[in-house]
C-alpha cells in the first residue's frame, strides 16, 4: 500500500521492498495554503500507486539548506527521481496539481 512519508537530513523514508521504485518528493511548506490544499490529493495519489513510487515530503522551512540544493523557487514543488539513481533529477512541478494530475507526473504522461 502506498503511503507519503516525512524526509529528513537522515535520508530514507522509502519503503524496504521497492528500492529502485521512482521517488516522487513533494517540497511545502505548513504555511503554503496551496500546500496543504494540494496533502490530502497527494495521499490518495500515493495510495493509488501503491508501490511504484516512494513518496516523501520535505519541509522547506525544516531544512531550508536541502531546498536551496534543490533550488526549489515555489511551493508546492513536485520532484521526481530516478529510482535506480536517486541523485538524477527527472522531473520537476511547482504548484498545485490534482490527484490525477500527480498521477501521470509519477508515470511521465504530464502534459503541461
Amino acid at each position: 500500500l502506498g503511503r507519503v512519508v516525512a524526509g529528513t537530513n537522515g535520508g530514507g523514508g522509502g519503503d524496504a521492498d521497492a528500492p529502485h521504485s521512482p521517488i516522487l518528493l513533494d517540497v511545502y511548506a505548513t504555511w503554503c495554503g496551496p500546500c496543504k490544499f494540494m496533502e490530502p490529493l497527494l495521499s490518495e495519489a500515493a495510495e493509488e500507486l501503491g508501490p511504484t513510487v516512494r513518496v516523501v515530503k520535505l519541509d522547506s522551512d525544516k531544512y531550508p539548506r536541502i531546498s536551496s540544493v534543490l533550488k526549489v523557487g515555489g511551493l508546492p514543488t513536485l520532484i521526481r527521481f530516478d529510482g535506480g539513481d536517486v541523485s538524477k533529477e527527472v522531473e520537476r512541478m511547482e504548484g498545485v496539481l490534482t490527484k490525477d494530475q500527480i498521477i501521470d507526473f509519477v508515470n511521465g504522461n504530464f502534459k503541461r
